[in-house]
């Protein structure tokens, strides 16, 4: 099954994670009565996922291919920061500015404009959400960490937020405030080199207990953190784990474009690609070709097989008729105009 494919990704070392919770940014994901989601679709979630790594990269253009008008995701960023900056902000616009300049690779403009909201009554969780994902951008682990708790233990969850569902939001703070500081650990003791394990493994997220929409939650958290090559290993590995040799293949097939190399990611790639290429495949291998339909017997048999001789015959005589007619108009006026006088 070939998916959509992402443009190249840069080789870039693991960004910590935290949640984004912006009126700019719909929750994606269908959620069952009990509460878990429902993972994307491969082709639908990289979709999602090439528009925030686009977005990330300082080459990217800011218009949909052959365009000059039409925006696309990282055009629509540049667009909306600058209509939020004009004049003071709202609440609302502060938690979807710091969230598209988290998009755009601008931590540093995240930090120095969220930095007087700490001095507030009342901590917004959105906020302080962003903060802590800024810092982790930046490495710095510390503050990353205690933002992240600040968040959690003082914070104001949002009770609604704009285009997301209700028990969507409630999902969203559960991922955060579940996962976001064992990630934040584990990348903190990664990307030091006196702490980093001899062999890394994914990210310990479910060391204690799987949930049920374990997927959907790694989907989540990479599209968070889009550049992050641990998550995405992640997510890869869960694929695998749930039989799913295409997805597992096609996500660590990125993660490989990202240069992880270590023994226990070679061994579950080389394990997902030789479940991938043992599935059948379709002629195309194409999961989005329109069916070819077959070419029907007849048309080797020649003309008379697929027209009715009779039909052919009466269409072929009314059409000599027709020419027999028009050639004789021809010569009567060019005869005609042999007898005018005034031919001489």
């Amino acid at each position: 099954m070939r998916i959509l494919a992402l443009v190249a990704m840069l080789a870039i070392s693991p960004m910590a994670s935290a949640g984004i919770f912006s009126q700019n940014e719909p929750c994606p994901f269908e959620m069952n009565p009990d509460g878990t989601a429902k993972p994307l679709p491969l082709n639908v979630y990289k979709l999602f996922l090439n528009d925030r790594v686009e977005a990330l990269q300082a080459t990217t253009p800011e218009f949909q291919p052959g365009s000059t008008t039409r925006l696309n995701f990282k055009g629509f960023l540049r667009q909306r920061i600058l209509t939020d900056l004009k004049g003071t902000p709202s609440r609302a616009a502060m938690v979807g500015l710091s969230a598209d300049l988290l998009r755009l690779g601008r931590p540093h403009d995240v930090i120095e404009f969220l930095k007087p909201t700490l001095q507030d009554r009342t901590l917004d969780y959105r906020l302080l959400a962003h903060l802590s994902m800024a810092h982790a951008a930046l490495g710095d682990w510390d503050l990353a960490l205690k933002r992240n708790a600040d968040a959690v233990l003082d914070g104001e969850p949002p009770t609604e937020l704009a285009g997301t569902k209700p028990e969507q939001l409630k999902w969203m703070l559960k991922i955060d405030k579940t996962y976001t500081r064992a990630w934040l650990l584990s990348a903190q003791r990664d990307a030091n080199p006196a702490t980093r394990p001899a062999e890394p493994d994914v990210p310990p997220l479910f060391a204690k207990e799987r949930p049920a929409d374990a997927v959907a939650v790694a989907q989540q958290m990479v599209l968070w953190s889009p550049l992050d090559a641990n998550l995405l290993w992640l997510l890869g590995a869960l694929y695998l784990e749930n039989g799913q040799a295409a997805e597992a293949f096609d996500i660590l097939e990125q993660c490989r474009d990202r240069k992880l190399t270590w023994s226990k990611f070679r061994d579950q790639h080389k394990r997902a690609e030789a479940l991938f290429r043992a599935m059948p495949k379709s002629p195309s291998n194409d999961d989005f070709a329109i069916p070819m339909t077959p070419v029907p017997d007849e048309t080797q048999k020649g003309l008379f097989a697929i027209v009715d001789p009779l039909q052919f015959a009466i269409a072929v005589g009314a059409f000599g008729l027709l020419t027999l007619g028009l050639f004789g108009l021809q010569v009567r006026r060019w005869r005609r105009s042999r007898r005018s006088p005034t031919a001489h």
